[in-house]
């Protein structure tokens, strides 16, 4: 199956908490199309998605904001390259709007009161309007093998740009029935253009993701770098963010799932407490 399309949800509501914080929604919708005109396998991605963030509390005053108010709207040209020894190279070119321009304090107020959940009252301190360009790259290999059953991927990546410009370094250890790295869920790439399909008709296998990030700049947190605006609640970054994945994937023919729990220090020194949230991504492979 050469084309494939995606949805992901991010949202500690997965956890049956019904009290949002810090990244407390993300949707994105991604369309995925291998080359043909390559020998070399080459995926191709369009990606649309919305993320929110917001403080633990509810209240409107400025000292209970610990984390500041921030929406983000983007689109997002991506390229996968798969090697013969088993890496894959990705990069990716985004363009994006932070603050009210992101409808995310609409969104959210809608599907708070869908839900019965209490309505934030501090969006007036949200980060203000910014164009973000952003750009990326990561590169990942298969480290280490045991019989098709565990393996060990590194996996390395940096962003630059006037959102987010970072360093993270970690691995994934993944443990059950998994294709090669060119043709799993595990990095997208299960879409194929003949010259690399999938050797199994089934993946299902259990996988964690340590992970550090070196935060150089946050505009969910400072605001915009090139304007700030006035009246926003803004922080500074932590230089340091842990972040664990312990997640579930599963892919046959045409369909694709994953299912991830999400742990993440905090962001910003302001922060009262670290964050735990799900991840659910649901694929459907085509023509």
């Amino acid at each position: 199956m050469r084309k494939e399309l995606s949805f992901t949800t991010d949202n500690d509501a997965f956890l049956l908490k019904k009290k949002d914080a810090y990244y407390t929604n993300g949707f994105f919708v991604q369309y995925r199309f291998a080359d043909t005109a390559t020998v070399r396998k080459k995926v191709h991605a369009w990606e649309i998605g919305q993320m929110i963030f917001t403080p633990l509390s509810k209240k409107e005053t400025i000292a209970d904001i610990d984390r500041p108010y921030c929406g983000y709207l983007f689109a997002r040209y991506s390229q996968t390259i798969a090697s013969t020894n088993d890496a894959i190279l990705q990069w990716h070119g985004t363009l994006g709007v932070i603050g009210s321009a992101s409808l995310a304090e609409k969104l959210q107020n809608e599907y708070h009161k869908l839900l019965g959940f209490l309505r934030f009252k501090g969006w007036e301190y949200q980060v203000r309007n910014a164009i973000g360009l952003d750009a990326g790259i990561s590169y990942a290999f298969t480290a280490l093998s045991f019989n098709d059953m565990f393996k060990i991927v590194p996996i390395a990546q940096a962003n630059l740009g006037t959102t987010f410009t970072n360093a993270k370094i970690g691995m994934v250890l993944s443990a059950g029935s998994f294709e090669k790295n060119n043709s799993s869920i595990l990095f997208n790439t299960r879409v194929n253009n003949g010259t690399a399909a999938p050797q199994k008709k089934t993946e299902i296998f259990l996988y964690a993701y340590p992970s550090i990030t070196y935060q150089a700049y946050n505009a969910t947190l400072q605001g915009g770098l090139l304007h700030k605006g006035t009246g926003a609640v803004l922080a500074d970054p932590k230089p340091f963010v842990l972040e664990q994945r312990y997640g579930i994937a599963y892919a046959e023919e045409r369909i694709s799932t994953k299912i991830e729990l999400i742990y993440q220090s905090k962001e910003t020194d302001r922060q009262t407490r670290a964050q735990v949230y799900g991840s659910l991504q649901i694929g459907y492979r085509m023509f």
